[in-house]
């Protein structure tokens, strides 16, 4: 009996196998042979070819793949090869699998069958899988490509981890589930908190489609998280010195979606959606809690526009001396076709008549409105349109500008009827300020869709709020306010230099080192301010339209990662950070994205993994 025992051999170029031998003393058995010597019990799939029009580089590398496995695109492989004396680790994502034939062209095959569907030929010439794979990381670090005939593994939970460098991160969060092919996961995918939080960089960015983009979902995930993370860290390490504080501020900008975050959605079915929480370390996932809601005033009361929400929703407006006191003024007229030189002055020299400055013991400058001057919006408008009251205001402004400034703000104050207090000497302006983490605050954007100006005034109000806070002397350190605003192309449009796309650019640009995080989102990034988009440290893209994906914006995606991007389901998105986009699947969230999601209060059994439905009560307990 001999010792030799068949093996499947192919040649460099992937074009089949002969069947060779190998001595039984050097394999020790056949499962030896398909398993790597470092790492025990991990098949290999293929191995490193590298023909004419196949070579591998420095970035990429082709591997010709058993005909008894299954490698899919968006995979996560290693392959080994001595290089130089060592042993060097490939790690890498398959880009795209092929399927090559043996037969020159389609008639060739054709004429195997004789055209007959039916007809089975006595000897069938079997073709080859093979795959080309981008590398996206090697151990040790060199810039050089795999040998041929090099083995290939399919990469498991550790190898995706070090081929994303999660193993180099000290401050890690779980945003994902790492795809590893069309159903399988390779762990979770983190990001890393310093490139988000200010240390050593800042904010998010997500792009995505409308509906199919699930750029909200993903943000209040993100927050989710955060959340999550803070209160844990604030448990254990109570002494911390540096500890993680949060301060989620949602805007909520389309419908009044966001106003149901703290009900339970009947998407949500433990059964098909708690595995995914457990594999990122969330035992018991649920709505969030304690959820502080703001809307519009209405106008004439003293109470919130109608929301459908179920828990109080707070009304937020301003008086002219709020919008005064809070430095506000200009924002009021940030529209485009308002922004020139001499309207702009003209504006401000009506601030500057309107307000009173004082400097106290500490420093710091308070304002409030003069003395004799018009108390409210519907006050000034009369003064405006009394044209003695010019002389009042220095400088010689043409009538032309006197008639511009009334129009634009008889506009805003008849338009923003509720939001800004036409009649009333005193609003309920919003104070976001926060010394600690807390659970998210919701303010409504909606209510003010015919008036986008409104809606873009608001956001300036809550920035510029946050921006004096955190540049003032008695800022809270560690304290990170996070503000999630999606459509961002709306309040910060590409190529504008109104005062409010030039203050979320500075903050995009200044703040992240002072705590105001930005989590914006859009449809189309090449719609919104360069400076915004390319401060954002993490990049973020759900499915995305072709057009918008074939922007320049979005020149360093590879043609594979374009096609991608296009793809992605409703639970996927491609994550980017330092290196190759990482591709993940997102739990589907516990809390409703919208009232129709809003109707029950799953009641979690989590040892018999059973639901009940609970009408009455907003939040369910465990």
């Amino acid at each position: 009996m001999s010792d030799e025992v068949l093996i499947p051999e192919f040649d460099v170029n992937g074009n089949g196998a002969h069947t060779g031998t190998a001595n039984a003393s050097e394999t020790d058995s056949i499962e030896d042979i398909n398993t790597s010597a470092s790492t025990p019990g991990v098949r290999i799939i293929g191995k490193v070819a590298s023909p004419p029009q196949k070579e591998s580089t420095s970035e990429k590398f082709h591997f010709w793949v058993r005909r008894d496995e299954l490698v899919e695109k968006t995979q996560i492989v290693r392959t080994e090869s001595h290089v130089g004396g060592e042993t060097i680790n490939f790690y890498a994502i398959v880009e795209e699998v092929y399927r090559q034939s043996r037969k020159k062209d389609i008639g060739e095959e054709f004429d195997a069958f004789d055209g007959n569907v039916d007809y089975q030929p006595e000897f069938r010439g079997e073709g080859v899988t093979f795959a080309t794979a981008t590398i996206l990381r090697t151990e040790r670090p060199v810039l050089a490509p795999p040998l041929e005939q090099s083995s290939v593994f399919l990469g498991d939970e550790n190898d995706a981890q070090r081929a994303y460098r999660a193993d180099e991160i000290d401050n890690p969060l779980a945003i994902g589930l790492i795809k590893n092919g069309g159903s399988a996961i390779a762990g979770p995918g983190v990001i890393d908190l310093d490139y988000l939080l200010g240390i050593n960089g800042g904010h998010m960015n997500v792009n995505g489609v409308a509906g199919r983009g699930t750029k909200s979902s993903f943000l209040l995930f993100v927050i989710y998280q955060l959340l999550r993370e803070a209160r844990r860290r604030a448990e254990e390490y109570p002494s911390d010195p540096n500890p993680l504080m949060v301060v989620p501020i949602i805007l909520n900008v389309k419908g009044y979606d966001l106003f149901h975050i703290n009900r339970w959605s009947n998407r949500y079915i433990p059964e098909e959606h708690l595995g995914d929480w457990r594999r990122l370390g969330v035992e018991n996932p649920r709505p969030f809690e304690n959820v502080t809601f703001f809307a519009p005033q209405m106008p004439g009361g003293n109470i919130a526009v109608t929301t459908g929400c179920r828990s109080e929703v707070q009304p937020y407006s301003w008086s002219l001396a709020n919008i005064i006191e809070k430095g506000l003024f200009t924002y009021l007229f940030a529209d485009d076709d308002s922004i020139n030189d001499n309207f702009r002055s003209l504006v401000l020299d009506l601030e500057a008549y309107l307000t009173h400055e004082r400097v106290e013991s500490d420093g710091t400058v308070t304002r409030s409105l003069q003395n004799n001057v018009p108390r409210t919006f519907q006050e000034l408008l009369d003064w405006l349109g009394n044209g003695e009251n010019r002389e009042h205001l220095p400088g010689d402004h043409h009538r032309a500008t006197w008639s511009k400034l009334r129009r634009k703000f008889l506009l805003v104050v008849y338009e923003g009827n509720g939001v800004l207090r036409r009649y009333d000497q005193n609003g309920h302006p919003l104070d976001l300020g926060q010394r600690q983490t807390t659970d998210p605050i919701v303010v409504d954007l909606n209510a003010l869709t015919r008036v986008p100006s409104l809606q873009r005034f608001v956001v300036a109000t809550i920035l510029q709020q946050l921006v004096n806070e955190r540049t003032g002397a008695n800022r809270t350190e560690g304290l990170a306010y996070l503000i999630a605003l999606d459509e961002l192309n709306r309040f910060a449009p590409r190529g504008s230099k109104d005062p409010i796309t030039q203050l979320i650019e500075t903050v995009a640009a200044e703040m992240r080192s002072q705590g105001i995080i930005l989590l914006g989102a859009q449809q189309q990034a090449s719609k919104v301010s360069e400076k915004v988009i390319e401060n954002a440290s993490i990049r973020v893209i759900g499915r995305s339209g072709s057009l918008e994906l074939s922007q320049s914006i979005w020149r360093f995606l590879s043609k594979s990662n374009e096609r991608k991007a296009a793809e992605l389901t409703v639970s996927e998105k491609m994550v980017i950070q330092d290196n190759e986009p990482m591709h993940v699947r997102v739990p589907l969230p516990p809390w409703a994205m919208n009232p129709r999601e809003a109707t029950g209060s799953p009641v979690i059994d989590v040892d018999a993994t059973t639901v009940e439905e609970d009408n009455d009560d907003d939040i369910a307990t465990y």
